[in-house]
């Protein structure tokens, strides 16, 4: 890694640890590599690419507010907080996000986040079955999710995707 892109892994961390009282869930999404199309009666297959995987995680994410907030999510913005860091694109491995999550009812049970979880990113274009879910205990997932970006061919945030509560994006 060169001066600049450790600085940015860093800063990355750095801020990460901030959001820490936000973050109740680490999470992990493995994305399909390619998926099949259908198109004029024609099947072909398609890459997943870094809009691909970010439309995935869009789709995701309203899918999973639609489950926990029902009409509000659109009525009144309300959402999961999300940190998404897109990891292995352009590798040989499959490529995944890992999150950081939070802001869920308080009523929902461990079960249930990951159930709704599971069932959204399993909905999404990309979205394959290799999902993981966890409660965070320490910081130790924020640091992991900061050593994660730096360069893209590690992983970066996904600042499209990214949901913080509004009061704080001000």
């Amino acid at each position: 890694m060169t001066e600049n892109e450790i600085k940015l892994q860093r800063a990355n961390t750095e801020w990460m640890l901030e959001q820490a009282s936000l973050c109740t869930h680490a999470v992990t999404l493995t994305l399909k590599p390619y998926r099949v199309t259908t198109s004029d009666g024609r099947r072909t297959l398609e890459q997943v690419t870094e809009i691909g995987a970010q439309s995935t995680f869009r789709h995701f994410m309203n899918r999973l507010n639609a489950n926990v907030f029902g009409n509000a999510a659109k009525r009144h913005g309300k959402s999961v907080t999300a940190i998404p860091v897109l990891g292995e694109l352009r590798s040989r491995k499959k490529p995944h996000y890992h999150c950081a999550m939070g802001s869920f009812r308080d009523h929902l049970s461990e079960k249930a986040i990951a159930d709704n979880i599971k069932i959204a990113w399993r909905a999404a274009p990309f979205g394959n079955y290799q999902v993981h879910v966890e409660p965070i205990t320490t910081d130790l997932w924020l640091g992991y999710l900061g050593s994660h970006t730096g360069n893209y061919d590690n992983g970066f945030v996904d600042f499209v995707n990214l949901r913080l509560p509004t009061a704080l994006l001000t």
